[in-house]
């Protein structure tokens, strides 16, 4: 049953995101900036028998171009990253949980030569992850501490072709044609001095695999990816609104991709970004939530374009079946 209701949601995110998608756009992102599923996962922790659907927009633009530490001064190479995404979650039980994350990608390059643009894109299905989770801690505990790990399954293609019918690099490509294992671990605190108040932190570690059939022959492997989101947030009452004001600091780092064996140069890096975001609790159970990322550092392996900023904006919604309804919990997320 929870999987036919999650395929359903993956179609219902493919109709929006095509939708979105049509219209126009110039500029992609490159390994320095990926797909976003490590970031991007995992849902609060909430009691038993509760549904949970977080449906986001996710725009990353990168514009800059550096070479380690160093921003040199070209702006012929843009891209961009358009990402629909969708989180299906389901606790069993007050401990145990399973989410599902869907997504609709379209990257984009854009390199400007001599006055001449070249502008190249590829949109599709993302790949797909299945977490499983444990709530450690007791539901009752003013500390929330969470563990879960599941397979990111390539359900993307990796395959996709130009106007000239020539297969597109890796970095361009919504899936990633590899199955990895993902490992995932959230805390979140509530200091008894202000329980309005919450401090968490959400890690994430990713264990690529090899695509086996890039390019039609060679064997491809996206960098190993870990993440670390330290997040300081609010609550307030606007008269009958409540809104919780947030500040994150994301870390990222990615080793370099391989292919055949041989690392790629110009590829992974070394990343802290800055992320202010408010969610506003339309209802006990539905919010609206909407933030920018900006870098404060990144050192990336040889030249590439990194991030120059990125946004996203989205919903939220917790669906009870059950007679216990507490208020919604974003300050996990």
């Amino acid at each position: 049953m929870i999987f036919g209701y999650l395929q359903c949601m993956e179609r219902l995110i493919t109709i929006l995101a095509l939708l979105i998608l049509q219209l126009p756009t110039f500029a992609q992102t490159c390994c320095s900036g990926g797909v976003p599923i490590s970031g991007n996962i995992g849902l609060p922790a909430t009691d038993g028998k509760v549904w949970q659907l977080s449906l986001s927009y996710d725009l990353n633009a990168l514009n800059t171009l550096k070479e380690g530490t160093t921003e040199l001064n070209d702006n012929a190479r843009k891209r961009l990253t358009h990402a629909m995404m969708l989180q299906a979650g389901y606790a069993l039980t007050d401990r145990i949980a399973i989410d599902g994350f869907f997504s609709f990608i379209r990257q984009e390059r854009e390199i400007e030569r001599f006055g001449n643009r070249e502008l190249k894109y590829t949109q599709g299905l993302g790949d797909m992850v299945l977490l499983f989770k444990y709530r450690v801690t007791s539901p009752s505990s003013p500390n929330t501490l969470q563990l879960g790990l599941g397979p990111k399954i390539p359900v993307g293609a990796s395959d996709k072709k130009d106007q000239t019918g020539t297969i597109q690099n890796a970095d361009l490509q919504p899936g990633s044609g590899s199955w990895d294992a993902v490992f995932w671990g959230s805390y979140a605190h509530q200091p008894s001095f202000r329980p309005s108040m919450g401090i968490s932190l959400i890690s994430t570690y990713r264990l690529t695999g090899e695509n086996d059939d890039y390019l039609g022959s060679l064997t491809y492997e996206f960098g190993e990816e870990f993440q670390a989101i330290l997040t300081f947030s609010d609550r307030v009452n606007v008269k009958t609104l409540l809104i919780d004001p947030s500040l994150a600091f994301r870390y990222r780092k990615v080793a370099e991709d391989e292919n055949e064996g041989v690392r790629l140069p110009s590829t992974g890096g070394e990343w802290i970004f800055i992320v202010p975001r408010l969610s506003f609790n339309i209802s006990q159970n539905f919010a609206y939530q909407a933030g920018v990322e900006l870098p404060i550092y990144s050192n990336v392996y040889g030249t590439q374009v990194t991030p120059t900023f990125r946004v996203s904006t989205g919903i939220y919604w917790r669906i009870p079946t059950s007679k216990k309804n507490t208020l919604i919990n974003l300050k996990e997320l």
